[in-house]
């Protein structure tokens, strides 16, 4: 997925040295770019659209321009409903605008850029939570959260549930008071086995007595609800976990890193029931890729797209033929994210069949949320790219030199980049086969014009190079995704 980031990172470029100077025209293009950039980011953590983020600002040589860029980025981070898009709004904030390599709009903006920093980087997605003390009603300190005792091996025993809460409100918030009944009703329902930290962050003692026994009063087993307050705001709550209006929730696993943060109860139950359901499934796992790596070595010689047919259409009548929708969703996902690892002819060619056959055309097989994030938008993605230039389309005219004589008269097209040495090996190949090729250096050609650079990207599946295509007269596609190497070790096997 990263390369496929960086791939379209040379797709906003020809933007970037288009807009010499910036029109109401070009923003818009700008805009639109940008927006297909950060859906392509949007599954990625946040280290990889940091580094994502800081490539693009950096691609960006006129400080204005570079301005515009960074600040649009900033924005849409610093704004955005993804659960941990916040990280990269702190990260953009320390590498770029905080050491003033690019300019905030203004000295209020940098003030609250920097204080919304160091609210939240310390409760971001992935860091351990903070631990605070906070008093309970009966006046006891206690630490929160509380870390399971067999995960931290110098901590005294305490008791723990594993996964926690921590529900930071006001009782004169009015979101709170809408909230809190939905909150409640949701844990009474599910009877999540962990533990709920309610966390009252005003100062008055009666009203939160009155709140307890009334607005939060919440009958379960197996969810632990404990009632805390910061009455001399010595926990400061603002620094540790970005408390500055409420309601504000976080959830914290067993080691005590933060999993979840700025929920609501609706996003807090599809957290909890992914998080606590004893059937998540974690496609492509590396004991499935080698499963899989097993079966397809079966065949003898290299892989043809009916192979990987054959092996589809085996598990399916192993499973969901059988009855197991299950075993099947989770067989074939894990084929797709095996499939999705393999540039080979055979594979890619077979995958473009069978994302169809046994993902998208089956909506009401892939029903949940988890199918669609997990299976059915990787079975879109690769979709989208192998239905670039398949068999028999025609390849387009381009002013590139010698590519529309190329086109006339067929061989076979290059695809490659500079220092890569597979695409190197490739070419040394063919000329030791002598076949007749025609070779296009993506980094040579992104230097010289970033508008056609653009057209090749929309054309080809370019998200891996080297990609090879074998093209008949008249630019008729007539194999992709081949490798000369491969021709070679054939024709070395057979003699």
């Amino acid at each position: 997925m990263k390369r496929l980031a960086a791939s379209f990172l040379i797709f906003l470029l020809c933007i970037l040295d288009a807009v010499a100077q910036i029109d109401s025209v070009k923003l818009a293009q700008l805009d639109a770019r940008l927006g297909q950039y950060f859906s392509l980011l949007e599954q990625e953590p946040a280290s990889v659209k940091n580094e994502e983020c800081d490539a693009l600002i950096s691609a960006a040589g006129d400080s204005s321009l570079r301005q515009t860029i960074a600040l649009k980025i900033y924005d849409h981070y610093r704004n955005s409903k993804l659960m941990g898009d916040e990280a990269v709004a702190v990260h953009l904030t320390d590498t770029w605008f905080a050491p003033g390599k690019v300019e905030m709009r203004s000295d209020s903006e940098l003030f609250e850029a920097k204080m919304f920093a160091e609210f939240n980087r310390r409760s971001l997605i992935g860091c351990e939570a903070p631990v605070v003390m906070l008093s309970t009603q009966y006046g006891e300190a206690i630490p929160v959260p509380v870390v399971r005792q067999d995960q931290k091996e110098d901590s005294e025993p305490v008791e723990g549930k594993g996964y926690s809460v921590l529900y930071f409100y006001d009782t004169d918030c009015a979101k709170c008071k809408l909230e809190t009944p939905v909150l409640c009703s949701l844990l009474e329902d599910k009877e999540y086995p962990l533990t709920f930290y309610a966390i009252y962050v005003g100062t008055n003692e009666e009203r939160w007595k009155q709140w307890r026994d009334s607005d939060f009063k919440i009958e379960t087993e197996e969810t632990e609800i404990i009632h805390l307050w910061d009455p001399d705001n010595s926990a400061d709550l603002q620094f540790a976990y970005g408390v500055v209006q409420t309601p504000k929730m976080f959830v914290v696993d067993p080691e005590g890193i933060i999993v979840g943060r700025e929920l609501d109860t609706d996003s807090l139950e599809q957290l909890l029931d992914v998080l606590l359901d004893d059937g998540e499934y974690d496609y492509g796992s590396e004991a499935s890729r080698a499963l899989f790596e097993k079966i397809f070595a079966t065949y003898e010689g290299r892989v043809a797209s009916s192979d990987v047919s054959e092996v589809a259409g085996m598990l399916k009548s192993r499973t969901l033929d059988m009855g197991d929708t299950l075993a099947f969703k989770q067989l074939e996902g894990d084929l797709l994210y095996f499939l999705a690892t393999k540039r080979e002819e055979g594979y890619r060619e077979g995958t473009a069949d069978f994302i169809h056959e046994y993902v998208l055309d089956s909506p009401d097989i892939w029903n949940t949320e988890n199918d669609s994030l997990m299976v059915v938008g990787m079975a879109e993605m690769l979709d989208g790219l192998l239905s670039k230039t398949p068999v028999g389309s025609t390849i387009p005219k381009m002013r590139i030199k010698g590519w529309n004589r190329f086109r006339k008269e067929g061989g076979y097209l290059f695809f490659h980049a500079e220092g890569c040495p597979i695409c190197e090996e490739e070419m040394k190949i063919a000329d030791s086969l002598g076949v007749k090729y025609f070779s296009v250096n993506m980094d040579s050609l992104e230097r010289k014009s970033m508008r056609k650079t653009q057209k090749l990207l929309d054309t080809f599946d370019l998200s891996a190079l080297p990609l090879v295509l074998e093209i008949d007269k008249g630019g008729i596609v007539k194999r992709r995704y081949t490798s000369l190497v491969d021709r070679l070790l054939f024709l070395d096997e057979k003699e």
